[in-house]
């Protein structure tokens, strides 16, 4: 599937950049070739006003001492179609001169090949002349009396046609290179930009899984429970009170599983949202770590608490106490029994810090990098029967990210685990 993608955004980049090269080439191109042709032709127009300014008095075309910026050619026609003058002389033989004659007169320069090579003509009608016979100019026994000539000036113009020759070449190669190289390199970029998106498909799928394996587990108990109960019908409640309430613990379970997968769907979806309140986290974790020391009794467990001071947090009273929940199960989860459990909150610089230590069993140093991922657990055979189901520390670091804190875990094997929470007093 990804390799598809993959394809596609290559595909569609390459399309794209192709695009924007060809149309940035062609307006260079178009540019430069009007800008050469219009000096060019500016350059015709001139010539022509200098020839018509001579003709009155004479047919031979010359500046007089002018000096042009181009070398061009002047032809001037008679009313037959017949060469009067062309300077300088013999530029154009009998073939050329035929197909610059059909040229239609126009304000406008034309292009024209002849023998290979590229021209550009002005072709206008030049001021009539009074021709006689002694017109040394004209055939003896011409009887005209006026004769209406044609004007052209011819530039030559290969010079421009290999700059645009060149330059489309250099357009087509480089768009050609260009286009290659974004197919390799869109083909590593695109890569490279589904890397992250790969991996939330692969955590997706290995949520799906997980939390299909977390119910599915709780579900057969139930099954298997409720199944064990109707072979027996006629026995009561009080009976089957061990098959009920195990029932009821897996139901409690499952509970808890969907409230915690439901939580973190959320989040993801961005749909959960910080209610930010001013609050005393000192008055939180007073009131949550009382709750916890009854249970840390009964399981013959020392559970401290340590307060420094009136610590005013800007937060979400809820999930402030969601966190600490968390992190006070999880150490009365894995603590034995003898062991101490100890809470510290206290105000360093900016931040408040919230501190959970337990003498419990620790964690491995290759599992300690990984705690806080979905449905990550060391031990999952013992963290399974404990009720655990590896969402808790998810959903905490969550809930501190979600209030711009951190959050860090330290722990040594068969010693024992801190968490420590680092909050900002305004997030």
């Amino acid at each position: 599937m990804f390799q598809k993608i993959r394809v596609q955004l290559v595909t569609l980049n390459a399309a794209v950049l192709l695009i924007l090269l060809l149309v940035s080439g062609m307006a260079l191109y178009l540019f430069l070739e009007h800008r050469l042709l219009e000096r060019v032709d500016d350059g015709l127009r001139d010539m022509q006003l200098v020839a018509v300014q001579q003709m009155p008095d004479r047919l031979v075309v010359r500046p007089n001492g002018r000096t042009l910026d181009m070398p061009m050619v002047t032809i001037v026609y008679d009313n037959q179609g017949g060469v009067v003058q062309q300077a300088p002389d013999s530029q154009f033989v009998n073939g050329d001169l035929e197909a610059l004659r059909d040229l239609k007169i126009s304000d406008v320069p034309q292009s024209i090949k002849l023998d290979g090579h590229s021209y550009r003509v002005l072709t206008a009608l030049a001021p009539s002349v009074q021709v006689t016979q002694a017109n040394p100019f004209f055939p003896a026994g011409l009887d005209v009396t006026n004769v209406q000539r044609t004007l052209q000036v011819v530039r030559n113009i290969d010079a421009e046609e290999d700059v645009l020759s060149t330059l489309l070449v250099v357009i087509v190669t480089g768009t050609l290179l260009g286009a290659a190289l974004t197919v390799g390199a869109g083909f590593f970029l695109a890569g490279r930009a589904l890397v992250p998106i790969r991996q939330a498909w692969e955590r997706q799928q290995q949520f799906v899984a997980d939390a299909s394996h977390e119910l599915r587990t709780p579900l057969a108990v139930v099954q298997s429970h409720s199944e064990l109960m109707l072979r027996h019908p006629t026995e009561t409640v009080q009976e089957q009170s061990r098959n009920v309430a195990v029932v009821l613990k897996e139901t409690k379970r499952m509970t808890k599983l969907v409230s915690d997968l439901l939580t973190l769907a959320r989040t993801d979806s961005n749909q959960l949202l910080i209610e930010g309140r001013a609050l005393r986290l000192d008055e939180v974790v007073r009131d949550v770590t009382e709750d916890y020391r009854l249970m840390a009794e009964l399981q013959e467990m020392e559970l401290h608490t340590q307060i420094h001071g009136h610590l005013e947090l800007i937060g979400d009273e809820n999930r402030i106490r969601q966190l600490l929940v968390i992190l006070l199960d999880n150490a009365l989860k894995y603590t034995m029994e003898g062991g101490s459990i100890e809470v510290i909150c206290r105000q360093i610089g900016p931040a408040l810090e919230l501190k959970v230590s337990d003498t419990g069993i620790g964690i491995a140093p290759d599992d300690l990098p990984r705690i806080f991922d979905r449905f990550y657990r060391g031990d999952k055979a013992r963290t399974r029967a404990e009720g655990g189901s590896g969402l808790g520390l998810s959903i905490a670091q969550w809930i501190v990210e979600a209030h711009h804190g951190k959050i860090r875990a330290e722990s040594t094997l068969h010693r024992g685990t801190t968490v420590t929470v680092s909050l900002p007093t305004k997030s």
